[in-house]
Formats: structure tokens, sequence, C-alpha cells
């Protein structure tokens, strides 16, 4: 039987991903407070690689995290656009209670539906996108999808594609659906030659070629 003394110095048995560097991790609490009390904010924020700051007058109505880092979603004051800010460009956060509080009218979950990150631009319709999974990735791919619409291609679908594709050898296909931002093309890239967009109706097959040609680029100029 363990003694009270081995139970409270147990090893750690579980852990969660955490970046303990982010930078503004400290406004997550004040941040809270400020949606939870409905109170309007002034945020001043940079972009990069533009280090001038800007201010904008702004509704907070979500925190939300995306590949370790954090995200304030909610509505500029001037036009109700819903905008999306890390929070490692804010510079300073100023209430504003004086100021009326719009409440969110949509649920904002749902923006991320159609998207992977938090990135959604509403001026681009949503992609099918064919994909090809090597053997080595493609148990990893299946058990975690990139994106809640990703279907496997089987029986007479994948017969048809593998009759199309004679040169990729082994590996699984699959589709999705959804719209692109620089979140979905960098998750598409990070797999190397290993996944490869073989079909996409709009630009994302186009996007990551040009990514592919631009570092192809720049690797080859610094072996020269």
């Amino acid at each position: 039987r363990k003694s009270s003394l081995e139970i409270n110095q147990r090893r750690q048995i579980i852990c969660f991903s955490n970046n303990p560097y982010l930078k503004n991790s400290n406004l997550l609490g004040p941040l809270f407070d400020l949606i939870s009390n409905e109170v309007v904010v002034r945020l001043s924020y940079h972009t990069f690689p533009n280090p001038d700051i800007r201010s904008i007058d702004f509704h907070p109505y979500l925190l939300k995290q995306y590949n370790e880092r954090w995200y304030l979603l909610g509505a500029a004051d001037s036009d109700n656009k819903i905008l999306t800010f890390a929070l490692d460009r804010i510079d300073d956060v100023k209430p504003l209670p004086e100021k009326k509080y719009i409440e969110c009218p949509d649920e904002l979950n749902d923006r991320f539906d159609d998207i992977v990150g938090v990135t959604l631009n509403e001026d681009r319709p949503i992609e099918h996108i064919l994909l090809w999974a090597s053997d080595i990735f493609k148990g990893y791919i299946e058990t975690k999808p990139i994106h809640g619409s990703q279907t496997p291609q089987t029986g007479e679908k994948e017969q048809k594609l593998r009759e199309k594709y004679p040169q990729l050898k082994g590996g699984m296909f699959f589709t999705l659906d959804c719209i692109s931002n620089h979140e979905i093309i960098n998750v598409l890239c990070s797999f190397g030659e290993n996944l490869i967009v073989l079909q996409s109706d709009g630009t994302i097959q186009s996007d990551i070629d040009k990514t592919i040609s631009k570092m192809n680029e720049i690797y080859s100029s610094l072996r020269t």
C-alpha cells in the first residue's frame, strides 16, 4: 500500500499540449472577463511584418485556440465586421465601459465548419479537394482527419482513381470540402511528398504549387 507521501510524489501521467512561451498568454484571463461582462475594448495591435501599431474599437466575442496559439474574435465597432486577432499581435487592451456593447448575432463556432484553422475568407467558395496520402502517412491522416469533411475513397471510386493515377503506388485517396486559407495550405504542405493534392476546383492546388516552387527556388539559390 502506497503512503500519502508516495502518492503526492507520483510522476505525471498525462500531459496536454501547451506553449509556455506564447507571447501575451497573460491576456486570456482579462479578455475572458471582458467577454463575459460584455465590455467594448480598444485594441492596439500590429501585423506581421508591419510593426506599426494600429488601434480599433472592438466588441470581443470569442477566444479560440488553434495550433497552440490563441485568437480573439469579435466585431469592429465601425461596421460590425467580424475580425480575428492573434493574441501575440495585441499590444494593449483598454476597456471602454461607456460604449454600448453589441451582442454577437451569430454562433461564431459555425464559422469554423468549412475551414481549417481560424481564418475565414468570406469571399471564397468551398473547394472540393482530392488528396493522395502515401503508405507512410495514410493511417495518420485517416485517424486524425485534416478537416471534418474528410472522406476516404473506397470501392469503385478508389479503383477509378488508381486507374487514373497509376504512378501513385499504394497509399489512400481522400476528399475534403473546405474554404482555402493559409492554414490549410500550411497543413497540406507539412506532409511533403507524402501528401499530394491531385485536384481542387479552386485555388488550393495552384497555391501549393506556387509555395513549393518558391521554396525550391530559395533552396536552389542556397546551393549555388
